[in-house]
Order: C-alpha cells, then sequence, then structure tokens
C-alpha cells in the first residue's frame, strides 16, 4: 500500500534550550576557523599591537571576553538545530496520503488537534494499520512514499513512538530502511545514494510548482506558536507535492 507522507518537527522544550545555554557558557570555545585577525577586532586590539600576541593568547581572551556577549548567540544556534533531533524534539503534525481503490483520501495528525504526542502517533499508527488491513488482517504492508523519509521521517517517527512508548504499524523497516523496497525517497530516487536535493530544486527541475510560497522548515517553530493551521498545511502541501513528484518519477 502506497502511503504518502511528510512531518513537521519541533524544537526540544524551554527547558533544555535553557539546559543548553548554561552548558555554553560554561564551556565556551572559539568557532573553529575563526582567525585571529577577526579575535582582536572583537576585541579591539589593533593590528600593531594583536603581532604581540600569540594565536593560543588571542583566543584565550577572546573567549574569556566573549562568553558572556556571545554565549545567547551560539546556544540559540544549537537549540534551532535540536527540530532535526528526535532524542529531544517532538513531532508536530503527520500528514499522509493514499489510494483507497480509486478514490484518494488524505488524514492529518497534529498536536494542535490530538491532545499530546503520544495519542497523536497511536492514531496515526492505528490509522496506517487500518489502512493496510481488512477484517483485523493485514493484507498488504504499508509502502512510504516521502522526501528524504529513508533518513529523516521514518526514523523520527519511530524514535519518538519510541521515547512515547508507542507500539508502531506492522511491516515497516524504520531505521535504515531501503529504497525501493521499505520505502520510496524521491530524494534518493533522483540524486542517488548519498547524495541530496531539496524537493523545491527537483521541482523546478521537474517543472511543478515548488512548496508553499512564504513558508519553509526554518519558520516551522515560529508559525507553530502563533499558527498551527498553516503549519498543518504546509505539511499537507508537501504531501500533495511528493505525490505528483513520484508520480512523474514512475511514469
Amino acid at each position: 500500500m502506497n502511503i504518502y507522507i511528510d512531518i513537521e518537527t519541533l524544537r526540544s522544550p524551554e527547558q533544555h534550550r535553557l539546559e543548553i545555554l548554561e552548558d555554553v557558557k560554561a564551556n565556551f570555545k572559539a568557532p573553529s576557523g575563526i582567525t585571529k585577525g577577526s579575535m582582536a577586532k572583537d576585541l579591539g586590539i589593533d593590528d600593531k599591537a594583536a603581532k604581540f600576541i600569540s594565536a593560543g593568547d588571542m583566543k584565550v581572551q577572546w573567549e574569556d571576553k566573549m562568553a558572556a556577549t556571545k554565549s545567547d548567540q551560539v546556544a540559540q544556534a544549537q537549540w534551532e538545530k535540536t527540530s532535526f533531533n528526535p532524542d529531544v524534539a517532538p513531532i508536530a503534525c503527520i500528514c499522509i496520503g493514499w489510494f483507497d481503490d480509486s478514490e484518494y483520501k488524505t488524514a492529518v495528525f497534529a498536536q494542535e488537534i490530538i491532545t499530546n504526542e503520544a495519542e497523536m502517533l497511536e492514531e496515526f499508527h492505528f490509522t496506517v494499520n487500518n489502512i493496510c488491513s481488512k477484517y483485523g488482517a493485514q493484507v498488504t504492508k504499508p509502502n512510504f512514499i516521502g522526501h528524504n523519509i529513508a533518513k529523516f521521517d521514518l526514523p523520527f517517527i519511530w524514535k519518538r513512538s519510541v521515547i512515547n512508548d508507542v507500539e508502531t504499524c506492522r511491516g515497516v523497516k524504520w531505521v535504515d530502511a531501503r529504497h525501493g523496497v521499505n520505502c520510496f525517497d524521491t530524494m534518493i530516487a533522483w540524486a542517488g545514494f548519498g547524495n541530496r536535493i531539496s524537493a523545491d530544486n527537483l521541482c523546478k527541475i521537474l517543472n511543478i510548482k515548488g512548496k508553499t510560497e512564504e513558508m519553509d522548515g526554518s519558520k516551522v517553530y515560529n508559525t507553530w506558536q502563533v499558527d498551527p493551521q498553516k503549519v498543518i498545511g504546509y505539511c499537507h502541501d508537501d504531501v500533495a507535492l511528493v505525490k505528483e513528484i513520484h508520480e512523474r518519477l514512475t511514469k
């Protein structure tokens, strides 16, 4: 059973952000690649004086002074990346689409609609089992279709399900899912294993209308705080998009 799928994820909770900030302050380090000249400029040291300070000593001075002023910025950047880490970040919503005989159907599972992440995941897995079953017996396995799902969406769903103690739907290899066997990943299908291409760029190549305007993954968290329905709509549009890409690639 082909099931088109996309997920949107949030960042880790506020408490984790504060923990990141405290850790950054306690272990503040100069970023790799920063130059001696750049550090001297931040410290207000002119070129003439900088010549008499070793790179190592300059780094120590920079770290001591900049820990207070740059820790917030560094911690914020680290926190924003937690949306890619299922160990600490929740799923905001899951959208799917499938053909029931000749009728195309869709379903949305979202924390904004369902009480919490665990219940949302339970409802998702229950629905997939029902899609693939008749009279209580599984008649086909789900074959998820999406963009970058082999390395992101599928393992993310599995890990969040394990963390929330939710039983997963049957017949899915969530971790190291192999394209063409356990799922159809449109990114791998086009770019090849180990390579990447964004869904938007693939749409441009195929002359398909791209992602939702004025919305992308970097805006999901902030948008979710004020307008979760917009995020759900964005996720739903991505499912429609990957369906069109898949149909073109398998025509």
